[in-house]
């Protein structure tokens, strides 16, 4: 009854950040069925119900249905070429990644391409983008909560109980939430802390005490991580979203302010930073910084060998395996033997080859292009300029991470990409709309001469 009461009333957009929400908490490990050969969860579940109420909605124009940009066309050219090129693979005849490639080509592509059109089309205004937010605050809250409690042991205090399992996952020991994995918490913690920023600026006195210590929170517990690729992307966030966001009077004195506070926290904790003593459950954490070299000079071998099209989407695991005898330099490639890729760029390239890099790098580009066009509009409304904002904070955190790990693999960093680009995509075509109409509107038109209805007589 509640479904069908929001499905009339509803907001899509909601609905899309409630989706990354419940799919993130409630995974697979929380709650699944089966049906059929498809493992159904809670989350699977409520993205098949958006698609059905957006082309509901759809049937019925109800939804904006604004020009396609040249995002929406690299969007559906990069799902394209992955899906062909999923389908010519073959499947590997022995050892196989972790991850299945039917599952994360549906995961971590179709499904955010769905995400993506469902937001991009749906009615916006100033209450749904706050509701949104909204929906991200609370997550931030949660996972905060339960990152500090990890790593204080705080049993009691975490939930889903399946985290505090330490044969499920990666990274026990480190703050590493609901997808067990400590770098997928940062991303998802650095994006909730930028949404409560802009949240902060559209609430009453009271309620922004409470959300700055939320931001506090969510740093804090982002810093228990102890992943370096997540705290780069909240501090490149923090590097250029307030020299845009705040007046340009305030400019000298934050840039004054980043200094120092890089040159204290260089001489106080930098060599902390850099030698971390972490203990991972898989014992992967004290060959990271060699394992990144490995994976680079297998990876650029492996696209000398295939360099247009890859070796097969999903076969860099067991394909890798013949250039590990490499004895032609003095890097150890063993280490890297039993894992998945760690770069999202360099997985794609060996995988998909030159035309897969290249789509997924101008996709990323033109997210970004169209945040800075919505940012530098200076007749739109301040929440569509701050929408901008979010969206270039969400791609500076998903890039720092994306360079040391391959989030590909991990499907909820993709949907949260994708929520945040694709509400910007929408405004960012209904704005073009508007410049068009404001355009035709203002171009002069002569007056035809009337047509007389009859001749007079002479």
């Amino acid at each position: 009854m509640w479904a069908l009461v929001y499905a009339r009333h509803g907001s899509l957009l909601v609905g899309g950040a409630a989706f990354v929400v419940v799919a993130y908490v409630f995974n697979h490990n929380f709650f699944h069925m089966s049906i059929g050969p498809v493992s159904m969860t809670l989350g699977r579940l409520l993205l098949a119900g958006l698609v059905v109420l957006f082309l509901w909605r759809w049937r019925q124009g109800t939804v904006e249905q604004h020009p396609l940009t040249g995002c929406d066309w690299l969007v559906a050219l990069f799902a394209g070429y992955l899906t062909v090129r999923y389908a010519f693979t073959p499947a590997p005849t022995g050892i196989a990644s972790s991850v299945p490639p039917t599952w994360r080509l549906i995961a971590s592509f179709w499904m955010p391409t769905a995400l993506y059109w469902i937001v991009r089309n749906a009615k916006s205004s100033e209450r749904t983008w706050k509701a949104m937010l909204g929906c991200l605050v609370g997550l931030g809250v949660y996972l905060a909560i339960t990152g500090l409690a990890e790593v204080s042991e705080q049993w009691w205090a975490v939930f889903p109980r399946f985290i505090a399992d330490p044969t499920l996952g990666a990274h026990f020991g480190r703050a590493r939430g609901p997808a067990l994995m400590s770098a997928s918490l940062g991303v998802f913690l650095a994006v909730c802390f930028w949404a409560t920023w802009f949240l902060w600026a559209r609430v009453s006195r009271g309620q922004q005490f409470v959300l700055v210590g939320a931001m506090a929170l969510m740093a804090a517990a982002l810093y228990v991580t102890y992943t370096r690729s997540t705290w780069l992307g909240l501090a490149g966030g923090l590097a250029v979203i307030p020299l845009l966001h705040l007046p340009r009077s305030w400019r000298p004195v934050l840039l004054a302010g980043m200094l120092l506070a890089g040159i204290a926290g260089g001489v106080a904790v930098g060599d902390r930073l850099v030698n971390m003593g972490r203990a991972d459950s898989n014992g992967s954490a004290g060959h990271s910084v060699y394992q990144r070299a490995s994976f680079f000079l297998v990876s650029m071998n492996m696209f000398r060998d295939a360099p247009v099209v890859g070796c097969g989407f999903g076969r860099f695991y067991d394909c890798k395996m013949p250039y590990l005898a490499n004895r032609s330099q003095q890097i150890e490639l063993e280490f890297i033997r039993q894992l998945d890729h760690h770069n999202t760029f360099l997985s794609l390239l060996t995988e998909t080859g030159i035309i897969g890099f290249t789509l997924f790098t101008a996709m990323l580009i033109a997210w970004a292009r169209a945040a800075w066009h919505l940012i530098r509009d200076s007749e739109a409304e301040s929440w569509i300029r701050a929408q901008g904002l979010f969206t270039l904070a969400t791609v500076i955190a998903y890039l720092s991470s994306a360079i040391f790990h391959d989030l590909t693999l991990s499907p909820s960093e993709q949907w949260l990409l994708y929520l945040t680009t694709g509400v910007t995509v929408g405004l960012h075509s209904r704005a073009r709309c508007h410049v068009s109409a404001n355009a035709s509107a203002k171009t002069p038109t002569f007056a035809q001469p009337a047509i007389p209805l009859g001749c007079p007589s002479t």
